[in-house]
């Protein structure tokens, strides 16, 4: 009763907190400890039915008795069994003296049996007197020798035997086909026999061979009624044995009858007690995470180490389980179905155990991928996610995700996440291409990234964009680089008033334009003397927030720096190409020397 209490009282408590956390598979695990205690009511409701000591020892007494009469009217069976067969051996062997000897091999094999049962009587009445006892160890007859060979057999005879049953009808049926052909076989000649025997005469015969003639024609005769008898018996016997379709149809459904309520519920019992070890101790085990083990913990070696020895566990205790259902059952068919089952999943252990070895490294977190590093999978970097059955791989900058077989990590080789991007963009920001398109980023996935360029849809391979040379304007601004020229005829105030007067314009402009919040740095300064120009470098920083305006925020420099120019009354040169026809080369230097001081060619 102690045991029982100390039992409810756990299974409440499970139950309590299974209902409490409100998880799926936990309710169900709650489900089945509800029922377990459910039926331990009966057994509860047994022990309370226990009889006093003094009552169960009455019973006990008089089960003895009961048991020690029937002991001694077997003994007198016994005895009077083996009086009648002594007396049929004392006969037997007097028959035997005045037998023939074509028939004393009956009378012999007669006296070998009443041997045996005489033999067989005196050690049942034997073992009745002494209770039962195992006389094994006084045998003086030597151990045999262990052969595998015969082991086998035995232990596979189950099998064998069901084979047979299973087949029993069919070889039986085909047994009797060949029977009845090779009956009628026999049937064809000894008609041509009989034929053969008519024609000759009697009266063209000695007495000594009519006589003779007489005897083989009985003799085939006889041959040819048995015959006749045996192939209808033969056919008799067909007939029975295949039935009619009613008949069919019984057998079927008797079959699947005796199945349903034999090996079937065996099986499904043996199920039941798989899945419900194997809740059990998951339930267990999330019991166990939940209450003693903290979640920055659960990641650590020995947590996995403890996580997957518990596994294996649980499937020894899942496959003893279904082993034991068999056993209980007495079905020994089944029970060696499983056990040879499990032998050849050990041995093929041998040939994947350097994988499941590998696999193993991987699991514990000990393998060249880690948890939480970064690998290269497609072309893309990705985060270790978790380690599994299926392991989960993760571009942080990425919609959705990789599940890979745990196989598939023994070619990777991870390394520690240091602090660098994943992506070059993410949804939401401008970037500029190699070609010079500006685009905004719609969309990225693990497969394709989506841009929207000129007001158009444009979608790239995720593996080809991440290997782009591009620029992404909306991380920590952006800078435009505009170079400007003028005429050199302005040489004079090129290094002091032009800059000034470009710095200044340019910042009334962003301030018109209201975009002087956004300008980060601007930069006005003398680049070089070109071919036909003093050029300018104008180089701004604006926020990443106007990255969308990049093309509008270059041709405003432009227009800015035009204006000035036209305010000034700057001549902004372009580039010259003359071409001169005359006589070899006089007529170029002619020409350069009337063109000198006018323009640069």
């Amino acid at each position: 009763m102690k045991i029982f209490n100390s039992t409810s009282i756990q299974l409440r408590d499970m139950l309590l907190q299974a209902f409490i956390s409100g998880r799926y598979y936990l309710r169900y695990y709650a489900l089945v400890c509800l029922l377990a205690l459910i039926s331990l009511v009966p057994t509860l409701h047994a022990q309370e039915q226990i009889p006093d000591s003094a009552a169960t020892a009455s019973d006990q007494s008089n089960d003895i008795e009961m048991r020690h009469e029937e002991a001694i009217a077997r003994l007198s069976d016994i005895q009077q069994s083996l009086q009648d067969k002594r007396k049929q051996l004392a006969e037997q062997q007097q028959l035997i003296k005045s037998t023939q000897e074509n028939e004393k091999k009956e009378v012999q094999q007669h006296i070998d049996t009443l041997n045996t049962d005489i033999a067989q009587l005196n050690q049942s009445f034997e073992q009745i007197i002494i209770g039962g006892l195992d006389l094994e160890p006084f045998s003086d007859t030597p151990a045999r020798p262990f052969d595998w060979r015969e082991e086998l057999i035995q232990a596979t005879r189950p099998i064998i035997d069901g084979l047979k049953d299973l087949t029993e009808k069919p070889r039986k049926i085909e047994k009797l086909r060949n029977n009845i052909s090779r009956l009628k076989e026999q049937n064809k000649l000894i008609r041509q026999a009989l034929k053969s025997i008519a024609q000759f005469k009697p009266d063209a015969m000695t007495p000594l061979a009519q006589a003779k003639s007489k005897s083989i024609a009985k003799e085939w005769e006889q041959r040819q009624i048995d015959n006749e008898r045996n192939l209808e018996i033969a056919h008799y016997q067909l007939t029975s044995l295949q039935g009619t379709d009613s008949d069919w149809w019984q057998n079927l459904k008797s079959g699947l009858t005796n199945f349903a309520f034999g090996r079937g519920l065996t099986l499904i019992t043996a199920i039941v007690a798989a899945l419900g070890v194997w809740q059990l101790m998951n339930g267990l085990f999330w019991l166990y995470q939940k209450k003693l083990i903290s979640p920055s913990r659960r990641n650590s070696m020995q947590v996995r180490l403890i996580g997957y020895a518990y596994r294996i566990l649980t499937g020894l205790l899942v496959i003893l389980a279904i082993i034991m259902t068999f056993y209980l059952a007495s079905d020994f068919l089944l029970l060696t179905l499983g056990i040879i089952l499990l032998v050849a999943i050990v041995l093929s252990f041998r040939q994947i155990l350097p994988h499941y070895i590998a696999e193993t490294r991987l699991l514990l977190d000990m393998g060249p991928v880690r948890v939480g590093e970064r690998v290269v999978y497609n072309g893309l970097p990705m985060q270790v996610k978790s380690i599994n059955v299926h392991s989960l791989l993760r571009n942080p900058d990425l919609k959705g995700i990789v599940r890979l077989p745990l196989r598939a990590l023994d070619s990777m080789i991870s390394r520690p996440v240091i602090d660098e991007p994943w992506f070059p963009c993410q949804a939401g920001e401008y970037v500029l291409l190699p070609d010079g398109r500006l685009g905004l980023v719609l969309q990225q996935t693990l497969e394709l990234v989506q841009l929207q360029i000129a007001g158009s849809l444009v979608q790239f391979p995720a593996t080809d964009f991440f290997r782009l040379d591009l620029y992404n304007l909306s991380r920590q601004g952006f800078g435009l680089a505009v170079t400007f020229g003028i005429d050199y005829q302005h040489q004079t105030e090129c290094l002091d008033a032009v800059p000034i007067r470009f710095r200044e314009a340019l910042i009334q402009a962003f301030e018109k334009a209201e975009l002087n919040n956004q300008v980060l740095n601007l930069m006005v300064d003398f680049k070089e003397a070109g071919v036909n120009s003093l050029d300018y470098l104008i180089f701004i920083n604006f926020n990443s927030e106007i990255a969308g305006s990049y093309f509008m925020l270059r041709r405003l420099i432009q227009k800015t720096c035009v204006e000035v120019c036209n305010r000034e009354n700057w001549v902004i040169p372009f580039p010259q190409l003359v071409l001169h026809q005359g006589d070899g080369f006089q007529a170029m230097r002619e020409q350069n020397n009337q063109s000198s001081g006018k323009s640069i060619h």
